[in-house]
């Protein structure tokens, strides 16, 4: 009896929880903001699947493309969503000769992305520019 009205439980319970995930996939391009030192600079993306519901309890997670048009040997072969691979942010990179280190944060209705590093962010906008981000919006 007790195994029926947990399993009873369970099943109606689900019923009260929706779980929807959505995927936006924008260029980056341009900077919002670079200070002066170039050791912090913003872009901010709007992003309107990113509502207060999602802002209350849901997630938003970001992916960077590892690689974008002209990056290959062949020139003309590019951006290929089902060969892509992607990078989870947030991402330190020491690849540069000046470590910067790219972080997104969200709001109702956008993404920012915050890129700062002690020397220079300048590498990593060169990098950013041009490139994929990946978008992925857990609405509960």
């Amino acid at each position: 009896m007790k195994f029926s009205i947990l399993v009873f439980l369970i099943m109606f319970s689900s019923f009260g929880y929706s779980h929807e995930i959505k995927t936006v996939i924008v260029e980056l391009n341009g900077m919002d903001f670079v200070n002066d030192d170039l050791t912090y600079g913003n872009q901010i993306l709007w992003i309107p699947e990113i509502d207060e519901e999602v802002v209350a309890s849901g997630s938003v997670q970001g992916f960077l493309a590892r690689y974008k048009k002209g990056d290959l040997p062949d020139p003309e072969k590019g951006f290929d969503s089902a060969e892509q691979r992607w990078s989870h942010l947030p991402n330190l990179s020491l690849y540069f000769d000046e470590p910067a280190f790219i972080y997104l944060s969200h709001g109702n209705g956008y993404v920012r992305l915050s890129y700062q590093s002690q020397i220079s962010i300048q590498e990593m906008m060169d990098y950013a520019s041009g490139r994929k981000l990946k978008i992925v919006i857990h609405k509960n």
